[in-house]
Order: structure tokens, then C-alpha cells, then sequence
């Protein structure tokens, strides 16, 4: 009986042991991958802050904006 349990508890902790490895590498993979995603996220939402910005700055200084990229039903009633 205890040479039975002694092998269930060694092939339990060599499938932990392998599912630890496993994890550790797909970690290794994707936290550079996720790291350059988070940059090119960064650079685009940065852009789309900066013409938001600009266009309510100029809608507001009562200038118009002639590179207007919204359709008049998603600029919404005026």
C-alpha cells in the first residue's frame, strides 16, 4: 500500500514540476511580446489623443477643421 501511494505522489509532483517548466516558458515568450504590443498601443493611442486634442482646441478657438475624419452622423447632432 505504501509503495502504491509513494508512486502516485512522485508522478502527481512530476506532472507539477512539468506544468511549473511549461508555464515559466510561455511566460518567458510572452512577456517581450506583450512589452512591444504595450508600445505599439501606447504610440496609438498616444496619436488619437493628439487629434482629438487638436481638433477640440481648434473647434474651440473657433477655427474648423478641414481634415475632418468623422462622418456627420458620428460627429452627432450640432
Amino acid at each position: 500500500m505504501s509503495h502504491s501511494l509513494n508512486s502516485t505522489r512522485r508522478r502527481r509532483g512530476q506532472g507539477m514540476t512539468e506544468y511549473i517548466i511549461i508555464v515559466g516558458l510561455v511566460a518567458i515568450v510572452l512577456i517581450p511580446a506583450l512589452g512591444s504590443f504595450g508600445d505599439a498601443l501606447t504610440g496609438s493611442f498616444g496619436a488619437a489623443g493628439d487629434s482629438v486634442t487638436e481638433k477640440v482646441t481648434n473647434k474651440m478657438s473657433g477655427e474648423s477643421s478641414s481634415t475632418s475624419t468623422l462622418s456627420p452622423r458620428a460627429a452627432g447632432p450640432q
